[in-house]
């Protein structure tokens, strides 16, 4: 498997992979915003505060990562640190609120879902899918 050449030509093209970030991300955040529903239904209501929360801090994460927002950092350790905000946080949010749990979990998980879906049409539909992601995707294919 080391017989791949890092600076041969990506095999996919610009708009193959930004294709690719946006049917992935459209999936996954279309998905959790609608099993977070499906579990909750309007009870969604009773934890907007989870939900917005969680929308926002998502976004944020999404786009730290993204956008090497800490430069001299590697992205990855970004990512690490995002995540375990956003985890903190959500623990925070569910624990703070008098809903059930479960209301409170599928709330979170719409929320994942609008956040990654505000982040993926924010930066793919409305600006370019930024080329950290890009060169991610294409070494996978």
């Amino acid at each position: 498997m080391s017989d791949i050449d890092p600076d041969a030509e990506p095999s996919m093209s610009t708009r193959e992979a930004t294709q690719k970030v946006l049917r992935t991300d459209l999936a996954v955040g279309i998905g959790g915003a609608v099993l977070g529903y499906a579990e909750a239904g309007s009870a969604l209501f009773d934890v907007l505060p989870v939900v917005v929360g969680v929308t926002l801090l998502t976004a944020v994460a999404v786009a730290v990562i993204e956008h090497d927002a800490v430069p001299g950092v590697y992205p990855e350790v970004a990512a690490l640190a995002s995540f375990l905000v956003l985890a903190g946080a959500v623990a925070g949010l569910v624990t703070l609120s008098a809903a059930p749990m479960t209301v409170n979990l599928a709330g979170a998980l719409s929320g994942f879902g609008v956040g990654v879906l505000g982040n993926r049409i924010l930066y793919g539909v409305v600006f370019e899918v930024p080329s950290y992601r890009l060169t991610r995707v294409r070494g996978r294919s």
